[in-house]
């Protein structure tokens, strides 16, 4: 870096020349630990001061990398990218870490599936970062809560995480339940749409769900009864409920579940929101 002033050194041993007036305005902690008398014993390297820094080298160039106006170096794995914003967390880089969240989100790079959701949950956790935490929590509900399913992830949780996510799980199941029992009761504002529907098979009770749909939330509820069974998010919510309803319109050719559907009316909307 051509007129750099300060070198930052990784954990492995990679330096970083850097302006110590760019670290200075980035961060509120460079800036107070520039403004302590600096030791004149120590390592300068080329007459530079040497900062010795904990962040490996790819954790500090994609730092770097966003505190200059060059394209930003961000990672593409989910550790990379819990390591740098935690970076970003230490170092009390706000806009910084904004940015990178937004570009994260963008390009959809924090996506783990299957125990990986887990894992990085409790990677997320060990390093405090509460948006990440709260994201991944939710990635984690498409998939049961098993020892078969964490794995070795199991290893990366500390004790309260565990027991946080096991939780927020419990809580998401109790209020989809709640929300789908008020459905089949018809006490919510989606199921008066569904009322009349002329193939379901008591006529007389009009007041009724069409039996398809009866049948399908019935299921749902039987598998949340399972404490450690997914918790279907919107996608698989409306996946499920559109295969129930093509399966009925086909069977029983019904214009009134196939006009209601057509409307729009957010039948599937009860599901746990993302």
């Amino acid at each position: 870096m051509p007129d750099a002033d300060i070198i930052l050194e990784s954990s492995d041993s990679i330096h970083f020349r850097v302006h110590k007036s760019v670290l200075v305005t980035s961060s509120p902690v460079f800036r107070d630990m520039f403004s302590l008398p600096q030791p004149t014993c120590g390592e300068f390297p080329d007459g530079l001061h040497l900062v010795h820094l904990y962040e490996n080298a790819d954790v500090l160039n994609s730092l770097v990398s966003m505190l200059y106006p060059v394209t930003p170096d961000i990672p593409d794995s989910n550790d990379g990218i819990l390591a740098l914003l935690a970076a970003t967390q230490k170092y009390d880089v706000v806009a910084v870490q904004s940015s990178i969240r937004a570009e994260v989100s963008r390009r959809k790079l924090l996506s783990p599936t299957g125990a990986e959701a887990f894992r990085v949950y409790a990677v997320a956790c060990s390093k405090r970062l509460f948006p990440e935490m709260a994201a991944m929590a939710c990635h984690t509900l498409g998939y049961p809560m098993t020892f078969e399913s964490l794995g070795e992830a199991l290893w990366s949780f500390e004790g309260w995480a565990l027991r946080d996510l096991a939780c927020f799980r419990l809580s998401c199941n109790i209020k989809l339940s709640s929300r789908i029992n008020l459905f089949l009761d018809c006490c919510d504002e989606y199921s008066k749409y569904w009322l009349g529907c002329p193939r379901y098979a008591c006529k007389s009770e009009k007041s009724r769900l069409p039996a398809w749909l009866e049948a399908h939330f019935t299921r749902t509820l039987e598998e949340l009864r399972k404490s450690t069974h997914i918790i279907p998010m919107p996608h698989m919510f409306s996946t499920d409920y559109l295969m129930s309803l093509q399966a009925h319109i086909n069977a029983k050719h019904c214009q009134f579940c196939a006009r209601v559907h057509a409307l729009g009316e957010p039948t599937f909307s009860i599901g746990i929101q993302e």
